[in-house]
């Protein structure tokens, strides 16, 4: 029996001591694994100041602006807004700023940022298209297609806009109704026969539509079916030149199916229909 315990107590002993063993050796390998990963960190983070910020191996050399239709003066104005300056870090530069700033400017509908490395960025630009203008406060200001004011109209964008006049800035619902329906005038008109010819679209006291053209003419269309109408006024002056009519620059389609211009010897009133119909020369007289 006393042989048996002593054989007993040998045994335990030697499996404690190579579980100790066992235990000492994995910790000596886990600190070392956290030692070794702790080295390569800093090594990394130490190599990646040296070569980016002290010895500044991605150097902005060169800003890109691309878009439709923007001028070389457009683009120099871009990189100015932008804040960007050559010789600094890529690394540094912060494309949600750049964007901010750039996008400012009302004239931009729509700014991409981008960085094309090593040392360019990329500036990619949808401009907002001047479409009209108003008057406001004895200046004129541009507008887009949708109403939106991109800024004062000067000799740089040009005055070969139509201007929108009879705008009432005191009754804002109002306003905004009429300038509306100033705006898809002047749309449907952009692919009829007054195609590049309005100088002016004036919103009247009745909430009809007059136009000014360039060359002086004056054309009440009054209120509604303005396809309609814009389809009369090109029959209408189709049989004015083929008959060779001299008339005074006004003519007058707020009345349905009819178009009143003013001839040397007074009005007279055509059809609207005609369009397989010859009109004579008689009616003139």
């Amino acid at each position: 029996m006393r042989f048996s315990k002593k054989k007993n107590n040998k045994k335990t002993g030697g499996v404690n001591g190579v579980n100790f063993k066992r235990y000492f050796l994995n910790s000596v390998y886990v600190s070392a694994a956290i030692i070794l990963i702790f080295a390569a960190a800093y090594l990394g983070y130490k190599t990646y100041n040296y070569l980016f910020f002290t010895k500044r191996v991605f150097i902005l050399k060169k800003i890109s602006v691309t878009g439709k239709d923007i001028t070389y003066r457009e683009k120099n104005e871009i990189i100015k807004q932008s804040g960007l300056n050559k010789n600094e870090n890529l690394i540094d530069v912060n494309l949600k700023r750049v964007s901010r700033l750039i996008a400012s400017d009302r004239w931009v509908k729509d700014v991409t940022v981008y960085k094309k490395y090593p040392n360019n960025i990329v500036i990619v630009l949808k401009k907002r298209k001047m479409f009209a203008m108003i008057s406001y406060k004895n200046n004129l200001y541009y507008i887009s297609q949708s109403g939106y004011v991109i800024g004062r109209a000067g000799y740089v964008g040009g005055y070969n806009y139509p201007v929108i006049t009879g705008l009432n800035k005191n009754d804002a619902d109002g306003y905004f109704k009429k300038l509306r329906k100033a705006l898809y005038f002047l749309k449907i008109a952009k692919s009829s026969v007054l195609s590049n010819l309005i100088g002016e679209v004036h919103i009247e006291k009745d909430n009809g539509i007059a136009v000014y053209t360039d060359s002086g003419l004056y054309i009440k269309f009054g209120i509604g079916t303005y396809k309609s109408k814009l389809k009369t006024i090109k029959k209408l002056f189709y049989e004015i030149n083929r008959l060779h009519i001299k008339y005074k620059p006004y003519i007058n389609l707020e009345y349905k199916n009819e178009a009143v211009i003013k001839v040397n010897k007074g009005s007279r009133v055509l059809p609207a229909n005609y369009k397989n119909t010859h009109i004579s020369s008689d009616v003139f007289k």
